[in-house]
């Protein structure tokens, strides 16, 4: 490992994502453990792609490739908020999943529509195989520590370097009302494999601090407050919750004597001033008449893209983006999202899950109490700056009781206008898991 790639490891990224739904219980309890060994995770192969590691899995490629949820999710998301806005799909999909194993009959045959799935292995098999890839980042990241370790011992390595200390990890909780019935054992154990829950409670009294409490802690105090203090709970009777936490640092940090005020063109034609980032390097970069795209990446095998234009078929023009040399531009963000306006709920109507809002909604495969989806929060946050990135986003799903050509010369890529981005887990073939996307517009 070179002084330099731990130097960038100096200040880290952070990408965090939690998701909320409501139910009920009191204390948290360890996860259950499945009743039978799960099957064994899909491996991971890293391929050396130019100065690139690419991480690939044929199981989670021919997955996404058929399914256009998150790009449909992102779409209409855009549609719908104005000024700039960070998402979490991820988060969306592992707290989806544990509603999904809750629900049966017609409300279960509704949210597959809505998800784009014919099944509900078709889902958990996403979740798992993402659960696979944080088993080989951790691996990774062993690795690398060993490593470190070595080279301070031998004096090969610069005693000035730092430890590697990215992280990711995954975390789920269920929260039922304590004065409601306890979930069922057999959702417990649908969930267990994929999702291993820990099982909480809380009253009414109790529901934003706990609730609160555990989002701050799982996302190392990136959102430490999920619900505002008025936050109407009395009704409020089951919570289903994601944590999602990602640190990290781009392989090649951005010199900050590069670092420069400049204007950026908004959407609406009207002009800002921004702090930009420039660094040359190699990158992966793609253009042709509608979209110009590059890929930085960081020392964990997860990227980040950045799309001026079109995003339409973006899978397939990232398949076809080229190691090259260029230069790239983009500004430092600090960036909030707070989507509490019933977006969500609208995006899952719009696709035909109707039931799950309603007095009809049937959990019946989660617990014997009359439940309705009363609201779906999500809560993200980005920071993006020459070392790295740190980003958190946390969703809440609430439960209530029922009452051209490439040129051969360098490129460069400048963001000085209207452009998305997304951090994810694949350079080529497929956009697998989809941390975080956003746009900035202003």
């Amino acid at each position: 490992m070179n002084s330099r790639k731990m130097i960038s490891l100096k200040k880290l990224m952070a990408l965090v994502s939690a998701l909320v739904m409501a139910m009920t219980l009191f204390g948290c309890s360890s996860p259950v453990q499945p009743t039978e060994k799960p099957t064994e995770a899909p491996s991971y192969k890293v391929v050396d792609s130019g100065d690139l590691k690419v991480i690939t899995t044929s199981k989670i490629d021919g997955l996404i490739q058929k399914s256009v949820f998150d790009e449909d999710l992102l779409n209409y998301i855009g549609g719908k908020v104005e000024g700039n806005y960070m998402i979490s799909p991820l988060s969306f999909r592992y707290a989806a999943g544990l509603l999904l194993a809750g629900v049966s009959g017609e409300t279960k045959t509704e949210l597959m529509t809505a998800l784009g799935i014919q099944n509900e292995e078709e889902w958990n098999t996403y979740c798992e195989t993402f659960n696979g890839f944080v088993q080989w980042f951790e691996d990774a990241l062993k690795a690398d520590q060993d490593e470190y370790e070595e080279g301070i011992k031998q004096g090969w390595l610069n005693p000035d370097a730092q430890l590697p200390t990215r992280a990711l990890r995954v975390a789920n909780s269920v929260w039922t009302r304590s004065d409601i019935p306890a979930l069922k054992e057999s959702y417990k154990e649908s969930i267990a494999k994929v999702y291993a829950a820990e099982y909480c409670s809380f009253t009414l009294d109790t529901a934003v601090k706990r609730i609160n409490s555990w989002a701050d802690e799982k996302t190392e105090h990136l959102i430490p407050e999920l619900l505002p203090s008025d936050y109407n709970v009395s009704a409020l009777a089951v919570v289903l919750m994601n944590a999602l936490y990602f640190k990290d640092s781009w392989v090649n940090p951005f010199l900050e004597v590069f670092t420069k005020d400049d204007v950026f063109y908004c959407k609406n034609g009207s002009t800002t001033t921004k702090t930009f980032m420039t660094q040359s390097d190699e990158f992966h970069y793609y253009k042709d008449g509608t979209t110009e795209l590059v890929t930085i990446p960081m020392a964990s095998g997860v990227y980040m893209t950045f799309v001026i234009g079109d995003t339409a078929n973006l899978s397939e023009k990232m398949a076809k983006a080229e190691s090259r040399q260029g230069q790239v531009t983009i500004p430092k963000l600090d960036l909030e999202t707070s989507l509490s306006g019933g977006e969500l709920i609208d995006f899952l109507k719009e696709r035909g899950a109707t039931k799950l809002f309603t007095t009809q909604a049937d959990f019946s495969n989660m617990i014997d109490y009359d439940l309705t989806v009363s609201d779906i929060i999500q809560k993200t946050r980005i920071k993006l700056d020459e070392e790295g990135v740190e980003a958190a986003a946390v969703t809440a799903i609430m439960n209530k009781e029922t009452a051209c050509p490439e040129p051969t010369e360098p490129f460069v890529f400048r963001a000085d206008r209207s452009f998305h981005f997304y951090i994810h887990t694949t350079l080529n073939d497929a956009m697998t898991a989809l941390l975080f996307a956003g746009e900035i517009v202003e």
